[in-house]
């Protein structure tokens, strides 16, 4: 063997990582892994609404679990993350923060409505960030926000925002939500869910001002699974085929939202127009 055959010998193996190297074999860029936060909605101390045989914290909780569940098992590319997995009581600002550090690309805030006065009224409704159109929208987000009155330090770290006092919603008007129109075709893929498969009355999409969806930093939703101060509704929402099929509808949802953001980001495919929020 000759000094020059030695010699190339010696350089084939880097010759071949280089060549790796070029056509993306060697070290590749593995694809960004899809991030959902799912927040069950009140916890701990602060019981949510309260019905007759039930109290909205458990509910939240045992659906939040179950669409959680579903994901974890048919979507394997998907990471959940919980911003509660028991019954504790988490703040809000810090719901939002923990969906900011694991760099979520959907945040999903599962609660149970109510009326007050022994007043009745059926569905589901899924909300998002925006100013309440109407005062019904308003009172939702009173009773969504007054969470914070369980914080001994809620005017320091909400910069004095009264959840009882009208004046303060006015914060919502000026907002620019980057993340609206996902958010509101995500929210729109809900209610077709709960409509159709869920069977439940369709009380359409909307938008209030929730604390939980101002400070995440992405599109995000606030579902409300049914009205737990209506008796028979309450009655559905304890059983386990309830629970179980409102975590499918939210899933299915999931999984349309996802596959079309695939296939955008893939070049052949396009998002529907969702319908406008009330």
């Amino acid at each position: 063997m000759n000094y020059d055959s030695r010699f190339i010998r010696r350089l084939m193996p880097y010759c071949l990582v280089l060549l790796c190297c070029a056509f993306g074999l060697c070290n590749p860029v593995a694809a960004k892994e899809f991030v959902v936060v799912i927040d069950a909605g009140h916890g701990g101390h602060d019981p949510g609404a309260i019905g007759k045989i039930s109290k909205e914290k458990n509910i939240n909780l045992k659906v939040a679990l179950k669409v959680g569940g579903l994901i974890k098992l048919n979507c394997k590319d998907v990471k959940v993350v919980y911003t509660r997995t028991r019954d504790v009581f988490i703040p809000l600002d810090r719901r939002a923060q923990i969906a900011n550090d694991a760099k979520a690309d959907l945040f999903i805030s599962i609660h149970t409505n109510a009326l007050a006065k022994n007043r009745t009224a059926q569905g589901a409704s899924t909300w998002t960030l925006g100013l309440a159109k109407s005062d019904e929208n308003l009172e939702v987000a009173k009773r969504e926000n007054a969470v914070i009155l369980y914080e001994s330090d809620y005017e320091t770290r909400y910069a004095g925002f009264n959840p009882n006092s009208a004046e303060s919603y006015i914060i919502f008007e000026f907002m620019q939500d980057k993340y609206m129109s996902q958010s509101v075709h995500l929210a729109s893929l809900v209610q077709k869910q709960f409509k159709n498969r869920c069977k439940r009355v369709d009380r359409g999409v909307h938008q209030a001002g929730f604390l939980v969806l101002k400070a995440s930093a992405m599109p995000s939703i606030l579902v409300e699974l049914g009205f737990i101060s209506t008796p028979a509704e309450e009655r559905y929402l304890n059983t386990e085929s309830g629970t179980s099929t409102l975590a499918e509808g939210i899933y299915q949802a999931f999984l349309t939202y996802k596959k079309e953001q695939e296939a955008r980001h893939n070049g052949n495919g396009t998002e529907s127009v969702p319908s406008q929020p009330k």
